[in-house]
């Protein structure tokens, strides 16, 4: 075998929220700032992996956003020629129960985060054309996981779960806020089939998400489907392949404060991905790794995602 148990327990990283900063594309921007609340390329190598070990795997991970848009509703003004980068740090918590619901293995999470925003942009005032530049940092929003599920069968692994984003961030209006200001329910199907004679790894997450109507801006947007997705190898205590995510909206955005009308966003992204696998004493713990470039945008900003994690069992 190329890999062991123990590899599998701590591969495994969950979605997270978003900051609700404003970003976007081409003419016109879907989703209230541009930008889901589950952070697209959040998940990849054995997505499916639910750890089967009861116990409790902290991730420290750490996302950066660089991207550009031409126009944006941000706190009901339109925005044009958006810049914005975005640095996350977030803490996330998995508890593996011993407990088995419908033969599969019980777990619950949580997450926190930090984050860092700066945007620059040009606003269409009465007086004609403005140009800002602001910056935030602060905690954003959070998440918690009532259950996840799992389930393994030779070489195919399953998990399903269902993520409750919490509107924690400080949100006022006319700022580069760290929140959404909203609820969000994010169920998800992830999957995993992996060969330990070969190696071989393909995972895929389906996540979708459905928002509340943000009352300050009266502003709904439409639901959002996400598929995160990854090939690799491993070899020995690395693994290397590529991962890749697909953001489709499916419901435009309405209410008064969708200034640019009812539009809805599509994405695509691919890079390249690693992971390592080593231990801390007796403590498994697994390195990733990777980088996606957005193409074929619509409606939403385009740019590069980069993560970084480290899970630890403990």
């Amino acid at each position: 075998m190329r890999t062991t148990l123990a590899l599998w327990t701590v591969a495994f990283v969950a979605p997270l929220s978003f900051a609700g900063v404003t970003l976007t594309n081409s003419t016109a921007l879907a989703v209230e700032g541009a930008m889901s609340p589950y952070l697209k390329g959040a998940t990849a190598f054995m997505a499916g992996v639910l750890p089967p070990h009861p116990g409790t795997y902290f991730t420290n991970l750490y996302y950066h956003y660089d991207g550009d848009a031409g126009a944006n509703v941000r706190n009901g003004v339109v925005e044009l020629g958006v810049d914005m980068s975005l640095d996350l740090y977030a803490l996330q918590g998995l508890f593996v129960t011993d407990a088995k619901i419908l033969g599969g293995t019980y777990a619950f999470g949580a997450l926190v985060d930090y984050a860092w925003a700066d945007l620059s942009a040009t606003i269409d005032g009465p007086l004609g054309p403005r140009a800002v530049a602001i910056d935030n940092s602060g905690i954003g929003d959070s998440f918690v996981w009532p259950f996840f599920l799992g389930w393994h069968a030779d070489n195919f692994h399953f998990n399903v779960n269902m993520g409750v984003l919490l509107p924690t961030g400080e949100y006022e209006p006319g700022q580069l806020n760290l929140s959404k200001n909203v609820w969000a329910l994010m169920p998800q199907v992830a999957v995993t089939y992996f060969d330990p004679e070969s190696g071989l790894d393909i995972s895929a997450a389906f996540t979708y998400v459905t928002m509340w109507r943000n009352d300050v801006t009266d502003y709904q947007s439409g639901d959002i489907v996400h598929l995160d997705w990854a090939i690799g190898l491993h070899l020995g205590a690395w693994e290397i392949g590529v991962a890749g995510n697909v953001v489709q909206q499916i419901e435009g955005d309405s209410g008064t404060g969708a200034r640019l009308g009812s539009f809805k966003a599509q994405s695509w992204g691919l890079g390249p991905a690693i992971n390592f696998n080593t231990k801390i004493g007796e403590m498994p713990l697994v390195l990733q790794a990777r980088w996606q470039h957005d193409f074929d945008v619509k409606n939403t900003f385009e740019g590069d995602v980069v993560v970084a994690s480290a899970t630890l069992f403990f």
